[in-house]
C-alpha cells in the first residue's frame, strides 16, 4: 500500500508505524508553500492523510478535490497518531473515513448533533455544521 501524508512538518515518528499497518512506500508532503497546491497525487496512491494542522488552505481544497475525482480512501487528523490511527483503523476495515466524508470521529455524527435544517443550506435536509442556529426559532441561521 502507498500512503501520501499531506500536510505534518516531520513525519518521522509515523513511518514505523504506518509500516506496521502495511503501508509499504509512504511520500510525505508539507504544504507549507503555496505551490503544494498545484501537486497532482500520484497515481499509485492507495491512501492519503491529511494532516490539518499544518495544511495549507489552498492545497488541502485542491488536494481534497482529486481525491474525491479518484475516489480514494482519505483520513483527516491532526498530527499526533492518537488521531490517525483511529481514521487509519476505519479505513483499512472499509469504514467511514474515505473521500467525500466527513473527518474521522465526526463521520457517524457522534460529535454533532442531528437537527433539521430549517434555512434549507444543507442539502440531505440534517444540519450538521456546529456554527448553525436555525434549529432555534426566532434566531437567524448563522453562516456555513
Amino acid at each position: 500500500m502507498t500512503v501520501l501524508i499531506v500536510g505534518a512538518d516531520r513525519i518521522g515518528a509515523f513511518v514505523p508505524r504506518l509500516k506496521e499497518m502495511g503501508a509499504e512506500t509512504i511520500v510525505h508532503w508539507d504544504t507549507r508553500n503555496v505551490r503544494a497546491s498545484k501537486n497532482k497525487i500520484p497515481e499509485k496512491t492507495d491512501l492519503v492523510i491529511f494532516c490539518t494542522d499544518y495544511l495549507n488552505h489552498k492545497a488541502a481544497y485542491t488536494l481534497k478535490k482529486q481525491v474525491k475525482e479518484r475516489c480514494l480512501p482519505a483520513v483527516y487528523c491532526r498530527r499526533n497518531w492518537s488521531d490517525m490511527a483511529l481514521g487509519l483503523e476505519a479505513v483499512l476495515a472499509g469504514g467511514i473515513a474515505e473521500a467525500g466524508a466527513e473527518p474521522a470521529g465526526e463521520a457517524a455524527g457522534e460529535d454533532r448533533p442531528q437537527r433539521p435544517c430549517r434555512c434549507g443550506t444543507s442539502p440531505s435536509g440534517v444540519c450538521r455544521c456546529t456554527t448553525c442556529t436555525c434549529a432555534d426559532k426566532g434566531k437567524r441561521p448563522a453562516r456555513h
